[in-house]
């Protein structure tokens, strides 16, 4: 079974876990290379060019620079590459990182990108965007292998060039397409979990409706295009897989008479036997000192500790806080296993920080048996998490998890299955038609 993907991202990581959790055997494609790709997975963009996946990330201080230039960082969440006080270039860091190098961007004298190198999870330089009028008009791949690739973001043509030949293909999609040709990668039964350049492929392929389609996104408003397009006239999808109970029967019931299967399914959460934690203690992990209901949880709950840590060193908002409530934890600098430590010993995580997901600690939570509450304008993993409207809700709510180990079990179950029962294994093979 083919199992092609637009992106190595979020949602396909979670669908891959539980493609695996069912024990479904599949191929793995991701078309766009971003700098990671999962074990036993394939993308053209490394086939071809060979770019190798060994090795450690590149820290900020490693980047190759011209001669007498310095790395400087400052305050900003980059670095920049400084000659004679001016900055040259600006170095962008994987996100939930520690300044390991996702891009950086060389500038012009006006502070315009000129091109942009790409680094890997493994340290190489993979890919060079080319700018022109702060526009990206190619992206060219290299490796140590015999093609190098280029993407041309005006026309969407990609051209394979070696030293002996040259192949240009008018689109993305066509270039897909050559790649399961070359490898012989059957696709007479395909999984996808994007509108997008997988449905592309399989559209042009498909001599009859083979596709499943797993759907993981919330949908506000009407279905999108390419989805209703199906839905009408199956050209390319078998079976929509929706990861939402409601929104699948929603779809069936408004498309009584489409030819394609309309499912459901969860995700096959990998769910931690967590024992040994303080029911009376929160954590939370931020990037900003912008928690707003942070206080008035103090005063409600003063035989409850609320542990809050960062990455970084913390404000004085935040110290002066801590002054006045014996309950309030402060962890600045906190390390990867001090994290960990956190998440085992704490009963709820609390997602009321404002800013970034912080190393997706919301979704590591979830999966390690916390109950997750949100508040609604700071949730960062909505599908992982209770989220409520106000500072009175969420209050409301903590406060039923603090009463009994049997009402915190119903809560966390509620967790669970708040878009839908919770599948198995078999619900999978059923669905999928086996190993």
């Amino acid at each position: 079974m083919l199992a092609l993907f637009d992106a190595f991202d979020d949602a396909t990581r979670e669908l891959m876990r539980s493609l695996e959790a069912a024990e479904i055997a599949f191929t793995p494609v991701i078309i766009h290379y971003d700098g990671e790709l999962p074990d036993g997975a394939l993308s053209p963009f490394t086939a071809y060019t060979g770019i190798e996946r060994e090795g450690d990330p590149l820290f900020f201080n490693e980047v190759p620079v011209p001669a007498w230039c310095e790395i400087r960082q400052g305050p900003e969440v980059y670095a920049e590459v400084l000659r004679e006080g001016i900055t040259i270039g600006r170095i962008h860091y994987e996100p939930n990182s520690f300044r390991q190098v996702e891009r950086v961007d060389w500038l012009s004298p006006d502070g315009q990108a000129t091109h942009t190198h790409h680094y890997d999870r493994y340290g190489n330089r993979y890919a060079t965007t080319y700018h022109s009028g702060g526009m990206a008009y190619q992206t060219v791949y290299r490796g140590p292998g015999e093609w190098q690739i280029e993407v041309h973001h005006s026309s969407k043509a990609v051209t394979m060039q070696s030293a002996r030949e040259r192949r240009v293909f008018g689109s993305l999609t066509d270039f897909v397409s050559f790649f399961l040709d070359d490898h012989g990668l059957a696709d007479d039964s395909v999984l996808i979990n994007s509108l997008s350049y997988p449905l592309f492929v399989m559209r042009q392929r498909a001599h009859a409706p083979n596709t499943t389609l797993f759907w993981q996104e919330p949908v506000a408003g009407a279905l999108p295009g390419n989805m209703l397009l199906e839905l009408d006239e199956p050209r390319a999808l078998r079976r929509i897989v929706f990861f939402d109970e409601s929104l699948q029967r929603d779809v069936a019931l408004q498309h009584p008479d489409t030819g394609v299967e309309v499912a459901y399914l969860s995700h096959l959460g990998q769910f931690a036997d967590k024992r040994g934690y303080d029911p009376r203690r929160a954590f939370t992990l931020t990037s900003s000192d912008d928690i707003p209901v942070l206080a008035d949880l103090l005063e409600e709950f003063p035989d409850v500790t609320f542990s809050v840590a960062a990455l970084t060193l913390m404000s004085d908002r935040l110290m002066d806080l801590r002054r006045t409530h014996d309950n309030l934890v402060l962890i600045p600098t906190i390390t990867h296993r001090g994290i960990r430590a956190e998440l085992d010993s704490a009963s709820v995580y609390l997602d009321i920080n404002a800013g970034a997901h912080v190393l997706d600690v919301v979704k590591a939570a979830y999966h390690l048996d916390l109950v997750v509450l949100a508040l609604d304008r700071c949730a960062k993993a909505p599908r992982h998490s209770r989220v409520l409207a106000t500072g009175d809700e969420l209050k409301a709510l903590l406060a039923r998890v603090l009463t009994s180990a049997e009402e915190r079990g119903r809560v966390l179950d509620e967790l669970h299955r708040q878009q839908g029962p919770r599948s198995t294994p078999d619900d999978y093979r059923r669905l999928l038609g086996g190993r």
